[in-house]
């Protein structure tokens, strides 16, 4: 019984809160949703201890990374997950007017330059902040973007019922700002190469995989190594696809900006410079990562190899 109303509550939020709160004027709808969280309680408890666990060990081992209170850190945290959860609906409701107001973006000329190669082009970004302003700003200036996401259908075991609704109604939204293709980690990996070789833009995220990853790098990260994925280095390489960076940063209140960063061009060389740009902004804002709470099997201590 309690169970099933915990689901209900939590669908009621996502499938329901969140959807109305999207009809409202953008100012009041993001200050009421700050008021939701997307999780339920004892979902959201048992998260945000492993999320402090795996900040705190990494701040035990790294230098140079400083928070504020533990539980300012949290607040800060919390927060944009509720705000990013609103995006899902609202900002597909906006027009590109409304949206300036909601997201300045800087480096545009950056995708340009890389564009006019003909290449391609990969859009390293990672689980920080509200992640797919990067993909929703292009989007409604009539950048046209793709996306390698998660499966989000019954063979994922992670989500439940009512997060494959809320994701899959969240997926047909961005698709219908971006207008790119729509890839998932089922999908041919052979179908990211054709979206590249036709010039498309591919925003991949470089903090996430599946299980059945296997080819992993071991970049330096906060006294130990982080584990990260070869696959966008290797897209890059095999499509001569040029690599530049995205990352999501808070302004004030409910706004953001997003900053798009060029790097040294192709393969592991172009990646690896994206994954200082990333470190540096951990550092400099270590409440906004989403992925400490995976640190046990992500982060070792210490340092085995630097690459």
């Amino acid at each position: 019984m309690m169970r099933a109303l915990k689901g209900l509550s939590k669908a009621a939020r996502l499938l329901m809160a969140y959807p109305v709160l999207s009809l409202f004027p953008m100012s009041l709808a993001y200050s009421l949703a700050a008021l939701i969280s997307p999780m339920d309680r004892n979902f959201r408890q048992s998260y945000m201890r492993q999320w402090v666990k795996g900040l705190e060990k990494c701040i035990l081992q790294g230098k140079g990374l400083k928070i504020e209170d533990r539980n300012k850190c949290i607040k800060k945290h919390l927060h944009m997950l509720s705000l990013e959860a609103l995006d899902s609906y609202l900002v597909p409701r906006l027009n590109p007017s409304q949206m300036k107001k909601l997201s300045h973006i800087e480096g545009v000329h950056h995708i340009e330059k890389a564009l006019s190669r003909g290449k391609g082009l990969i859009i390293a970004t990672s689980h920080f902040c509200r992640l797919n302003m990067t993909a929703y700003s292009l989007g409604h200036m009539g950048v046209r973007n793709g996306i390698l996401s998660q499966a989000v259908d019954k063979d994922n075991p992670y989500l439940d019922w009512i997060d494959r609704r809320f994701l899959t109604k969240k997926l047909k939204k961005y698709y219908e700002v971006t207008k790119g293709p729509g890839l998932t980690l089922k999908d041919n990996p052979r179908h990211i190469y054709r979206a590249l070789k036709r010039n498309e833009i591919m925003v991949i995220l470089m903090d996430a995989y599946p299980e059945t990853v296997r080819n992993f790098y071991h970049v330096p990260f906060l006294g130990g190594t982080l584990k990260l994925p070869r696959g966008i280095a290797r897209i890059s390489q095999k499509t001569e696809s040029p690599i530049v960076y995205s990352v999501v940063k808070p302004r004030k209140k409910w706004q953001v900006k997003v900053e798009i960063r060029p790097t040294a061009g192709i393969g592991e060389d172009a990646f690896f410079q994206t994954v200082k740009e990333f470190r540096q902004d951990i550092l400099d804002m270590p409440c906004q990562w989403w992925q400490w709470a995976y640190m046990n099997t992500m982060w070792k201590s210490k340092i085995t190899d630097e690459q």
